[in-house]
């Protein structure tokens, strides 16, 4: 159900659990991805940096918004997003303007950076975090597999603006489907 006590106290639960103020229940991780991405001001035209090894949902809903993905290169130890290549990748194409990041080959905004937690091993988030903060961009966390993870004693999914779990029936936690968006 979208709607009732239940679902207040799901909500009430996850925040609890991954250290957030506000836990907004979802449909699917899909949906709430497309939410936050939206919530991160993507919108069309943009560009938003992330990984190639992700699931298909990642780069949907990047594309639901009319944005394109970027995909910069993974770190061997964690799978997810490597905020070197990230780093690397922005002084090569990225150029700052007063208004935020612009890909110089593309001229396009880049807004957000989507890294996801690779079967629930955290990326590098303070390295990513300051990467993304010098180069204003916005980090939105694909938590999707990480509930219960921590990076350096601290939830994933309590690092970007925004981030997203799933409850679908191959994760850790489940309800053989939905999702929710962390803030």
């Amino acid at each position: 159900s979208s709607a009732g006590k239940f679902v207040d106290v799901f909500e009430k639960k996850i925040a609890s659990y991954t250290g957030a103020k506000y836990a907004i229940a979802t449909s699917n991780a899909t949906s709430a991805l497309h939410i936050s991405l939206i919530l991160g001001n993507v919108s069309d035209e943009n560009e938003v940096i992330t990984q190639p090894l992700t699931f298909v949902a990642t780069c949907n809903a990047i594309s639901y918004l009319g944005a394109h993905p970027t995909f910069v290169d993974v770190d061997l130890d964690t799978m997810g997003l490597s905020p070197n290549a990230v780093s690397n990748f922005l002084e090569e194409y990225g150029e700052l303007r007063e208004d935020g990041c612009y890909n110089k080959k593309t001229g396009r905004k880049i807004v957000a950076c989507m890294p996801m937690h690779t079967f629930g091993f955290p990326v590098h988030l303070d390295e990513l975090l300051i990467v993304c903060n010098r180069w204003k961009i916005t980090l939105v966390e694909d938590a999707a597999e990480s509930i219960g993870s921590e990076y350096k004693g601290k939830p994933t999914g309590s690092f970007g603006k925004v981030a997203v779990f799933s409850f679908n029936g191959n994760k850790i936690v489940t309800s053989g489907g939905g999702g929710a968006i962390t803030t």
